[in-house]
């Protein structure tokens, strides 16, 4: 390669790298000028990269102090307060509902070892006869002594001498509810213009033929009232009825009964309880039947 040859290629390098900067004279007064080349690359990052990373800096520090704000901590805040106490409620439910049933499932087995212990102990004392009843709608049926079914909700049992609070104490008075000596069937009501009527019979439980008598006293009530028949029974100042003011009564097989009420104003479930005494006091049975009146 001629000499000639190397100055070209070394001069088309060096304008090659000057194309590739920028050439800048200084001058300042009283001072000789300088000379400065600064690569296009620099200028580019100079005034193009840095305020384009200044810009980006400002929105992701702009984008921070929103997400840092008072407000937007506060909203945070309360979200997650809601979420919290969603979660606590849901457990508060969870234990709630865990302890209902472990509540039910107290009650079934105390249910069952209650009608168990009923079933043993009332069981040989009950009974075993049945007799015929009639409903309101008249419909016939059979109940085992001494429940009764007339097509209403009813309950028949002995809960002794505590449930005579209505009742003049007697000296001596005793429960003889078990066994039960006598059965009650065929419940009905009857409605006229000024009177109700509550229609049953009394047969003995026993089949010994032997002759039952005492007195009968049957209240009505509500939610909102009571009566009792015969109606004189309550006529004392006292408000307690003597059991001797009930309905005399005296039977071998059957004696039906017919007690009647001033008709009250309201319809509705009404509940009669009947109390039959014997002549001596003793209380010798207790029955209470709910039944719908519509008058």
């Amino acid at each position: 390669m001629s000499e000639n040859d190397n100055h070209d290629s070394h001069k088309d390098a060096k304008d090659s790298k000057r194309k590739d900067s920028i050439s800048i004279i200084y001058h300042q007064k009283n001072d000789s000028p300088k000379y400065f080349e600064i690569k296009r690359s620099r200028i580019f990052l100079f005034f193009i990269g840095l305020p384009t990373i200044t810009l980006i800096a400002l929105i992701f520090g702009a984008v921070g102090i929103i997400n840092t704000s008072p407000m937007n901590l506060i909203k945070s805040y309360r979200d997650n307060q809601k979420t919290r106490s969603e979660l606590s409620l849901q457990e508060n439910l969870k234990d709630k509902m865990q302890a209902a049933l472990e509540e039910n499932e107290k009650l079934k087995k105390e249910l069952a070892d209650t009608q168990e212990i009923k079933s043993t102990v009332a069981g040989p004392q009950v009974a075993e006869t049945s007799s015929p009843g009639t409903s309101n709608s008249g419909t016939t049926t059979t109940c085992p002594a001494p429940v009764i079914c007339s097509g209403a909700t009813a309950t028949a049992n002995s809960i002794g001498l505590s449930t005579l609070s209505l009742f003049k104490p007697i000296q001596g008075q005793k429960d003889r509810t078990r066994p039960a000596i006598l059965n009650l069937s065929g419940f009905k009501t009857s409605v006229g213009r000024d009177t109700v009527n509550l229609q049953f019979n009394i047969m003995p439980a026993i089949s010994d033929d032997s002759k039952i008598s005492g007195h009968i006293i049957v209240l009505m009530k509500n939610e909102i009232a009571i009566q009792a028949y015969p109606l004189q029974a309550l006529g004392g100042n006292d408000f307690q009825i003597n059991y001797s003011a009930g309905e005399p009564f005296a039977t071998q097989r059957f004696r039906p009964v017919d007690a009647g009420f001033v008709k009250p104003r309201k319809s509705g479930n009404y509940s009669f309880t009947v109390f039959i005494f014997a002549k001596s006091g003793d209380l010798i049975h207790y029955q209470t039947i709910t039944l719908p009146l519509r008058l």
